[in-house]
């Protein structure tokens, strides 16, 4: 069992909207993985994938588990496990998931998105905003240490790591430039709903934008 075959797997249920039927061949394959992928990682894409079917106590189970696996896995288990019990009700609980990430100081930017679209979600504007900029951030010092140019340096409320402890090499300044933009456009969207003025983090979104055109 390869990456690749997962991503296999989860293209087809985007084509045939099978959720159910994904999440259980991935239970399944979780149980018997060999190769170059981790157990954890399978058990959180099918707790992704019951979260798409809409069982959000399946999908907060399998999270818990590839949390309790402990193996290599893409993003922070703790933010999917949050968005299902957020779904549950459980926002307590989620909410202090959400903390726990926090105080880790994470350096990947899409720990920062997935807090952030978690959050806009369930309506907390504010928070979005807070972490899609503390997302941006951390790119951006990554981005200052690797050739010392970008903005860096964001609000004192945002929650990103200290510059000092990012140490990137070229494939970590490449794959979190590739979160910048999808960072940069949930902010927008979460400092119109606040009625924020417009302000360099946009300036730094058109630039992107100019430049996909």
């Amino acid at each position: 069992m390869t990456e690749d075959d997962l991503d296999d797997l989860e293209f087809d249920t985007l084509r045939t909207g099978d959720h159910i039927s994904a999440a259980r061949r991935l239970s399944e394959l979780a149980e018997a993985v060999s190769g170059g992928v981790s157990r954890a990682n399978v058990l959180l894409r099918a707790g992704e994938q019951w979260q798409h079917a809409g069982d959000h106590a399946r999908a907060a189970e399998l999270y818990r588990r590839a949390l309790e696996d402990g193996g290599e896995v893409y993003g922070d288990p703790r933010a999917y496990l949050a968005d299902a019990l957020f779904e549950l009700g459980r926002v307590e609980e989620a909410r202090g998931l959400v903390e726990q990430i926090r105080a880790d100081r994470p350096r990947d930017p899409e720990v920062y998105r997935a807090v952030a679209e978690v959050l806009y979600a369930q309506g907390d504007t504010s928070g979005a905003h807070e972490w899609a900029t503390s997302g941006a951030d951390v790119v951006l010092a990554l981005r200052d240490r690797a050739v010392g140019t970008g903005i860096g340096g964001g609000p004192d409320e945002a929650p990103a790591p200290p510059p000092e402890s990012l140490t990137p090499g070229p494939d970590d300044v490449a794959l979190a430039e590739d979160s910048l933009e999808a960072l940069l456009r949930l902010r927008y969207r979460a400092r119109i709903d606040l009625g924020r003025a417009e302000d360099d983090y946009d300036a730094l979104l058109d630039d992107l934008l100019k430049n996909d055109a």
